[in-house]
Parts: structure tokens; C-alpha cells; sequence
């Protein structure tokens, strides 16, 4: 029989989450955010950061003050123990090494970070292969706005359901740089649905930025035009050909 449980240190959060079950007359427990869960039944509802670094069987159901009603629905809905799954969430923390994270019905399945944006549509693909649902929704955070914009593109392009999350939401008490966390977080808020590419405007900053980075992936031999990196800022064309092009082209002077 399942059961429902609140494991977080997070007393803010644990109190919410007392009131909305409570509400609900749903039957859980509270626990200590150390104490181990042995009972592969259990839903619990912890926050992101706790359940990748205090890890437990079962199914844990990532949470946040913004996001108590969804997960409580998400909770609801294991219990009633449905074979068939419904929504596959997918969260992603923008930025030149993104995260990515993924829920299916709301409860945490797993987390990974890339090398590259180049990466995330193939790894996507990997997970829609090897998991069963019925629906897709993908999430990205506002941060890193060049590169969130092409992530979306993309998306969009693959004709995912796509939705924007403030970040500020899944910010709070976050160790920086921390990409898996926040893309869990990302995944566990509702954002704003969108419908439309973007249009790509990179800044000098973002050039001169991907130059810089051509020059450390290619240990201080290649620094990429600024035309290369345009094109990489856009999407267009990944690092690594940019590198191997300007390197033929050094090469023919």
C-alpha cells in the first residue's frame, strides 16, 4: 500500500505541504530528512536540492513553495496507482553546459549535464525512446537568454511543447552552478507556454565570449572569426566546427 510522506528540512515547506494535504484529508506522514526510506511504495515530497543529495527509494516528488498544488495533484495521482503514464516533464537550466532533469507524472526519474547544447535534442530523444507516456512538456528556465532562445528554437522546431519558468522561483538557496538542481527545480514549476521562435540577436559580449571558449577547447591553437562565432551564437553551427573551420582556413595561408 502506498503511502505519502514529507521529507524536507525545509520547515516553510513542510508546513504548506501539511496544510494542502490536510485539506485534502489525505493521510501522510513527517519525517526526518535523514531518516531512509526502505519501502519502494513510498511518495515523497521533498525539495530538489535534497532529494539528489539525500537520495531514497520510492517515488520523490520534487517541491517548492510555488509548486505545492501541482505536486500534491502529481502525488494524488501515483496513489491511485495508474499503470499508464501520462506526462513525461522535462526541465532544462540553459547555458553553455545545460542541465536537464525529468519527471514523469511529477515524480523525479533523473538528472544529467552535457557537454553542449548540440547535445540536448539526441538526449532528449533518448529519453522519449526509453520511457513510456502519453504526453511531452518541456521546461527552460529564463537565464542565459542567447542560449535559452536557441534551446527554444530548437524545441519548437521538433514541435515540443514548450514553457518558459522564471528562474527566480527556482533560485533560492542554490549552490551556483549547481545546473542539475536547478534544472529540477525547473522542471517541478509551471512557466509560460511558447508558441513562437525566437529571434536570435547575439550581443559583442556573446561573440567575444565563444571566441574566448573556441580558444580553450582548442587549447590556446584556434580562436574562432567573428563571423564563426556568430554563426555558433545563432545556432547555426556548432563549436567544434567552428574550430575545425578556422583551422583549414589558418592552414591555407
Amino acid at each position: 500500500m502506498a503511502r505519502l510522506v514529507i521529507r524536507t528540512e525545509d520547515f516553510q515547506l513542510s508546513f504548506k505541504l501539511i496544510e494542502v494535504l490536510r485539506s485534502r484529508n489525505l493521510k501522510f506522514e513527517v519525517i526526518d530528512s535523514r531518516t531512509e526510506i526502505v519501502n519502494h511504495s513510498t511518495i515523497w515530497f521533498s525539495s530538489p536540492a535534497e532529494i539528489l543529495e539525500q537520495p531514497a527509494v520510492g517515488r520523490s516528488i520534487p517541491v517548492s513553495l510555488d509548486s505545492i498544488e501541482s505536486a500534491v495533484y502529481s502525488a494524488i495521482f501515483l496513489l491511485r496507482g495508474i499503470e499508464k503514464s501520462v506526462l513525461l516533464t522535462i526541465g532544462i537550466d540553459p547555458g553553455p553546459y545545460p542541465g536537464l532533469a525529468w519527471l514523469v507524472d511529477g515524480a523525479f526519474i533523473g538528472v544529467s549535464q552535457l557537454a553542449s547544447v548540440a547535445e540536448l535534442a539526441p538526449e532528449i530523444e533518448k529519453l522519449t525512446q526509453s520511457l513510456d507516456f502519453q504526453t511531452m512538456l518541456i521546461r527552460i528556465g529564463d537565464g542565459a537568454p542567447l542560449i535559452r532562445d536557441q534551446i527554444i528554437n530548437l524545441c519548437l522546431a521538433k514541435n515540443w511543447v514548450v514553457e518558459q519558468v522564471n528562474e527566480s522561483k527556482t533560485s533560492s538557496g542554490l549552490v551556483r552552478n549547481n545546473h542539475a538542481i536547478s534544472a529540477l527545480r525547473i522542471a517541478a514549476n509551471s512557466g509560460q507556454r511558447i508558441w513562437q521562435q525566437r529571434e536570435l540577436r547575439p550581443k559583442h559580449g556573446d561573440v567575444k565570449y565563444i571566441q574566448t571558449q573556441s580558444r580553450k577547447m582548442s587549447n590556446g591553437h584556434i580562436t574562432i572569426s567573428k563571423q564563426l562565432a556568430l554563426l555558433v551564437a545563432k545556432g547555426e553551427l556548432t563549436m567544434q566546427a567552428a574550430i575545425l573551420e578556422q583551422s583549414s582556413y589558418s592552414s591555407e595561408e
